[in-house]
């Protein structure tokens, strides 16, 4: 990879026009985005639900199978999705096809290795069903093959064509999996519907793309691509182990079948759901922009990066705020009052989850510069502290472990936000005009949905649609106030979605 595209000094500024129409498709792909990631949350926390009150404890066996997919995702790319993005060629080169050609090779590897392994796997997490292992090697050769189309339509932003893969595969994961929990098929019915879900997705999605795989490789080309990929990669694989070394610490303490890893996992299910989640929106929609606008000149980039850490921002407080207030309510009412040690948990993740997003949305800044390595490093150095942070206090119960959670992912994210300034020449000041909406947004939501919520005692359906319903209103009724042009700007979003849905 070529190294001149790191100097951020001044160039010259890009046409009005084509600046312009960067960040009308930057918007429409954050809606078309946001549209696809609604849905398949949506399908996802319903399947859960409904999990939850078929399964019980055993739905703890489904999250440490989970816990292997969420790993294999990030080996399954290597970077090379990225790679195809930063580079912004266009059209299907001989780069694309190598590309596939790797990732095939990479997918085919797991594949076999899970399902070889299965019994291992099993053994580990102490799941008592090898055959949810064998399932998922077919999740991970699926999702392996998915990984350059994918990446195709990322870089032309090509979201809403890409929201009709998540459409299909979270209404197919939703339906076959309630049906086969309903059945009494047992915890298997999860992985197994993710899996058949994921195959019908991928088939969508090389459609769209119109994709027409060739075996090709040049080592050259592949070393190449690796050089920047991997850096990439390796942040992926060690955030990774950060994102989920909770559940790794806590399913191997009290095992995966054990009320605390159960209520720990439900306690984390909805922050990660929404504001976990919330990265890979971002950053789906954000680095192919911010490599976009590189190209345009680095004023260009400064306020691209500015307007999606305000947009971020405006997304994961509020929301955090959101879910820490209503989570009483929300898992007696969803998962039922046996899962009533999950809520303090809940309260406090939701709380953090908004720094943990703007943290990690830092190295897509990082990667369009050029510098990746900067986000391995950072990832490399903080997720050591978090797990042994951790394994120092799981003695103490899931409580515990979620306030070492809060207590190092604040500084850790205000310190990789203020590498990024350093890179882009951008201040404090100007981030924390960037806050300033998602500040008043959470004071109005406090402000109204807090009374709401001290002055009702017993846990309920009826206290968690009030306490929404103030939430909602004091958003509103704060960036009104606050921020008019922040309320502004989601409402042109929103008439913006629903024209293009006409």
């Amino acid at each position: 990879m070529s190294d001149q595209r790191t100097d951020m000094g001044d160039e010259p500024r890009p046409a009005e026009g084509e600046s312009e129409s960067l960040a009308r498709k930057a918007g429409g792909g954050f809606v078309w985005a946001l549209a696809g990631f609604l849905l398949l949350q949506l399908g996802s926390f319903g399947t859960y639900s409904v999990a939850s009150r078929v399964l019980d404890e055993r739905i703890g066996v489904v999250a440490a199978a989970m816990t292997v997919v969420f790993w294999i995702d990030v080996l399954l790319d290597l970077g090379m999705g990225a790679a195809l993005i930063y580079e912004q060629e266009e059209g299907q080169s001989e780069r694309v096809q190598v590309a596939f050609t790797v990732n095939a090779v990479v997918a085919t590897t797991l594949s076999l290795s899970v399902l070889i392994g299965a019994p291992v796997l099993d053994s580990f997490f102490r799941a008592g069903d090898p055959n949810l292992f064998r399932v998922i090697a077919v999740l991970v050769l699926a999702k392996g093959l998915n990984q350059v189309p994918d990446a195709l339509l990322k870089r032309e932003l090509a979201f809403q064509r890409r929201a009709r893969a998540d459409f299909t595969r979270s209404i197919l994961r939703f339906t076959i999996a309630t049906s086969l929990l309903l059945a009494g098929v047992g915890p298997i019915a999860m992985v197994s519907a993710a899996a058949i879900a994921e195959v019908c997705a991928v088939s969508v999605t090389w459609w769209l793309v119109r994709f027409r795989p060739r075996l090709r490789f040049d080592r050259r080309i592949a070393v190449e691509m690796l050089r920047f990929g991997g850096a990439v990669f390796g942040a992926r694989l060690v955030g990774m182990l950060w994102l989920n070394g909770d559940y790794l610490v806590v399913s191997r303490h009290f095992g995966s079948k054990s009320r605390e890893f159960s209520s720990y996992f439900t306690a984390f299910r909805l922050p990660e759901l929404i504001l976990g989640s919330v990265y890979n929106l971002f950053s789906s929609v954000a680095f192919p922009t911010f490599s976009k606008a590189r190209d345009m000149g680095a004023e260009k980039l400064r306020d691209s990066s500015l307007k999606a850490l305000r947009m971020l921002c405006l997304f994961g407080f509020p929301v955090g705020a959101a879910l820490s207030l209503i989570a009483r309510d929300f898992i007696t009412v969803w998962f039922g009052g046996s899962f009533s040690d999950a809520i303090r948990p809940m309260e406090l993740l939701g709380a953090v989850g908004g720094f943990a997003a703007i943290g990690f949305a830092s190295g897509d800044v990082y990667a369009a510069i050029g510098k990746p390595r900067l986000g391995l490093y950072f990832t490399l150095v903080g997720a050591p502290i978090l797990i042994g942070g951790f394994l120092a206090v799981v003695d103490h119960g899931i409580v515990a472990v979620a306030v070492v959670h809060m207590a190092v992912i604040v500084p850790y994210s205000l310190f990789r936000i203020e590498v990024a300034n350093r890179l882009l020449g951008t201040t404090w000041r100007q981030s924390l005009s960037a806050l300033r909406p998602a500040a008043v947004t959470v004071a109005g939501i406090v402000a109204l949905a807090l009374p709401v919520r001290l002055g009702t005692t017993h846990a309920g359906i009826v206290p968690l649609v009030a306490i929404v319903a103030a939430g909602v209103a004091g958003a509103v009724g704060g960036l009104a106030l606050g921020d008019r042009a922040a309320l502004r700007q989601l409402a042109g979003l929103g008439s913006g979605a629903v024209a293009r849905f006409r």
